[in-house]
This record gives structure tokens, sequence and C-alpha cells, in this order.
């Protein structure tokens, strides 16, 4: 992972993130190659699902909503 290509990442959900909220409403948004993947109701499944779908690549996973209280961090390292 490089803060280039997770700048990346952000910038093609920012580009997105209106559209998604108003055909999605509140929810973590995963995004995989710039590419809006999923929607989920909740972080852990959002992680778990990336985990499983996507191990080793670049993802970001974005709350709708912006900032969250109490966002969670992951760092998946194998």
């Amino acid at each position: 992972m490089t803060n280039a290509s997770l700048e990346r990442e952000i910038v093609a959900y920012e580009g997105i993130a209106s559209q998604l909220r108003e055909q999605h409403g509140s929810g973590w948004v995963l995004m995989v190659h710039e590419q809006f993947v999923k929607m989920f109701t909740d972080f852990s499944e959002a992680a778990r699902y990336a985990d499983s779908h996507h191990r080793g690549e670049q993802v970001l996973i974005r709350h709708t909503e912006g900032v969250v209280d109490s966002a969670p961090f992951l760092a998946v390292c194998r």
C-alpha cells in the first residue's frame, strides 16, 4: 500500500460519494481499484468482505456520512 494508491482510492470515493448517498443511503462503502464494490451497514462486515474477496489489494472503506464518532481502524498484515 502506498500513499499515492490510497489517495487515488480517496479521490475516486469522493467523486461518487454524493451519488452513493442518494442511491444507497448511509453505510460503509468498499472501494477497490478506484471502483465502488459494495455497501455495508457494519464496518466489520465490510472489512471481512474485503479480506475474503480482495486480500492483498489496496482497499478503502469509508462511511457515507463522513466522519463517524468512533470510526475503526484496521490494518491487516500477512
